[in-house]
Formats: C-alpha cells, structure tokens, sequence
C-alpha cells in the first residue's frame, strides 16, 4: 500500500507540474497538444507499472490498484479533452489551481476506495472486502462512473481513430462487468493498433468473460498472438497455460507455466499458485499417483452443504429482497471463490449445496483444496463486493471433504 501511495504523489506533483504554468498566465497549451501530452504520460506510466509488475517488484495488488487509478485519472482528461478550454485570467488560475491541490488528492482517494481498497491487499479475498463505504455510496459512484463511459462513448463516435481512447473505454467497461461491449472497444483499439501484446490480452480477457470464463476458442487464439508478439509476458504466459490446460494439453499448459515461474522470482505468493497448477497439471498426467487416483471414475467430487441463518437480532435491518451470497473460498490459496450461490433475504433460512460444478475456473475447485473458508453475506445493494453496513457471518476452517452439514449464521454487521 505505501508503494501505491508514493506512486499517487508522484503522479499528483507530474499533473500539477503540467497545469501550474498554464493556469497562472504562463502561456497555454493548444487543446490537440494537452491531449497528447496527457495520452503520453500515462503511456509511459503504464509501461513502467508493466515493467515493475513483470520485474516482481510490485505485487498483483499494487499493481492492479495503481493502473486502475491511472485508467481512471486518464478516462477523465479523455472526457475533459472534449471541451473548449478559454484562456484564464492570473487571478482565476490562481484559484482553479487551488481547487486542483485539494481535487486531484480527493479524486485519488475516491478512485483508491473504489477500485482499490486498501483491505484488499490484506484481506484473503477481494469479494468479501469491505470497502468501508456508506450503505448507498457505492451504487451514486458507480453511477457517476457510469455517465464518464457513456460520455467517452460518445465522443469515440466523433472520434473513431482514437486508438487510446478505445482502450480506456474497454476497460471501463470491463470494472463494469459489461464484457461483451468491452470486447467490442478492444476490437477496435486492436484494429487500429494491430500486434501490441497489452490490447490483444484484454481483448482476449473480455472474450472469455463473455463466453462465461472459458478461454477456448477466439480468445485462445488472440492469447497466442500476444505470446508471439511478447514471448515473456506473464500475463500471456499464464493465461496461454490456462488455455492449454482446458484443451486438454497438460504438457503445454505445464511448459508455459514454468516460464512464467522464471518472473515471479521476488512474488513468493504468486509463484506457490502457479506451482501448485503445475503440480495439477502434472497429476493428470499420471506423474503423482495420489492425484491419479483422484482423477480416477471412482473419485467422488467434492460437496458441502451448507445452512445458512440470520441472527434474529438482526432481522429488522434488512428486506426480504435483500441479496445473499455464500462463498466457499480457499483457506490458503487464491482469493477467487471456489463456489458461490446468490439468494435473497426471503428464503432465509435456506440451505444449500456448494460443488466442484459452481467453479469460475477448471482449475479452481473444491476438491482441489484440502480446507475452506464458508462465508455468507446480505447486502442491500447487490454489490459482489462487501459494502460497509453489510450483514455477514462465516466458518473456518472447514474439510473440503466432509459430509456434515456447516452452519453459518450472520450475526454481525460489516464496520
């Protein structure tokens, strides 16, 4: 997290140091030339994430928080970009550059709390975070959000050469969940910018998402275009693995995996989760006779069943069309639930069955990870992510393997 922050200080000195001298009379900068300025800097601020990210140093979670705040700074000069910017006097330069000290640092703080919190870094998954927002703070931002797309949508209609701004505008879409419109704009900045290894990768990503998070097919192909135009790229690597892997081609799957191992020397954390791929891999291939035996017609795929209540002292500060979500998530592993099912208040109490068929990734299952973490949470809004005022409750550690049934009973709010 401190890295994150020494990075929005220098990205705030850089802004600041592009806006003072136009705002206190010191000249001005043509409209075409301040698009190109800002288009570069966060150019070159991408490519230096990319390559601290690729270098190990930087984390997945530093990383990820510091380039959507980049993202997110740049959607809003692509929006501003489009109108007329009039000569200031001194006197109200002055001034707009004081609403910028105290803007630029808030607008950071918004973006890091929104799509960047800091307990995700420290919290097992990212799901069940809490953002520490107010009940209904995150549908107003989401919303706010919302119109800046819709409004860099439009002007991309005036605009449809502007390689840059498709790719903004994907992955807007993508914090959006709207993958089928997001692969749509990468298409776009893909065709204006055929062979770059970053566009072809999110393009890939958005197709998976749509087609339910399976990477055959288009977006495989696209994943081996990036491969081809940068061999070393971790992200290629791992996903060309995961590809591989749903094919049915272990070995492949296997060969990329232990190349992407080579760059995650200095991210121990990341480095045991694709080890423990590799070794999957290797299991369905015969090479462990224990994982053999797993994979063998007798193997019995993981189940727990799952009770879920509502602490009865609880039960005025909710709906009955309220959301419930329970999760099953890897004790120690990745954050990415294992299983998951969506109910609502009403059906409390409710149970229900969480298998090795709910998983996000072939990958990723129950039976995969010897303990779990079951949870369950109501929320107002829908929101996937933990909201502060959210209800939740949660067991740990669980065997993956048992046969009894876990009771989970939320009894308590979320700070």
């Amino acid at each position: 997290m401190t890295t994150f922050w020494i990075m929005a200080a220098l990205m705030l000195l850089a802004a600041l140091g592009l806006l003072a001298p136009p705002l206190l009379g010191r000249g001005r900068v043509r409209e075409q030339d301040w698009d190109a300025q800002n288009v570069r800097i966060a150019r070159e601020r991408l490519q230096e994430l990319e390559a601290e990210f690729g270098r190990g140093a930087l984390s997945q979670a530093d990383y990820e928080s510091a380039r959507q705040e980049l993202e997110q700074a740049l959607l809003v000069d692509v929006e501003d970009a489009g109108e007329a910017r009039a000569p200031a006097a001194p006197r109200s330069g002055r001034v707009t550059l004081l609403v910028l000290l105290v803007a630029i640092p808030a607008l950071t703080v918004w973006g890091y709390l929104q799509l960047g919190s800091p307990r995700l870094v420290s919290e097992t998954t990212p799901i069940a975070a809490n953002q520490g927002h107010p009940a209904g703070g995150a549908t107003e931002q989401t919303a706010n959000f919302e119109d800046m797309v819709a409004k860099l949508a439009e002007r991309l209609v005036q605009e449809p050469d502007n390689a840059e701004g498709w790719f903004m505008l994907g992955r807007s879409y993508m914090t959006l969940g709207r993958y089928a419109e997001a692969a749509e704009a990468f298409r776009r900045a893909n065709g204006l910018v055929p062979g770059n290894a970053n566009i072809l990768l999110r393009y890939a990503d958005a197709l998976a998402m749509a087609q339910g998070g399976k990477i055959s097919g288009p977006p495989f192909e696209l994943i081996k275009q990036a491969l081809k135009a940068s061999p070393d790229d971790p992200t290629a690597l791992w996903m060309a693995g995961i590809g591989y892997e749903e094919a049915g081609d272990y070995e492949q799957a296997v060969r990329h995996w232990r190349r992407l191992l080579t760059h995650l020397q200095d991210d121990p954390a990341s480095a045991r989760d694709v080890q423990k791929l590799i070794a999957e891999a290797e299991a369905r291939l015969g090479r462990k006779v224990e994982a053999a035996r797993a994979d063998s017609p007798d193997a019995v795929p993981a189940a727990i069943r799952v009770r879920v209540e509502l602490d009865p002292a609880l039960r005025d500060r909710v709906k009955p069309d309220d959301t419930v979500f329970v999760f099953a998530r890897a004790l120690s592993g990745p954050p990415m639930p294992l299983a998951a099912v969506r109910r609502q208040v009403r059906d409390l109490p409710l149970e229900v069955t969480l298998d090795d068929a709910m998983a996000m990734m072939p990958q990723l299952k129950l039976s995969g990870f010897p303990e779990v973490r079951l949870s369950a949470r109501i929320s107002r809004t829908g929101n996937a992510l933990a909201e502060k005022g959210d209800l939740e409750g949660e067991v740990a550690p669980v065997d993956s393997a048992t046969r009894d049934t876990i009771r989970i009973l939320i009894d308590r709010p979320i700070p």
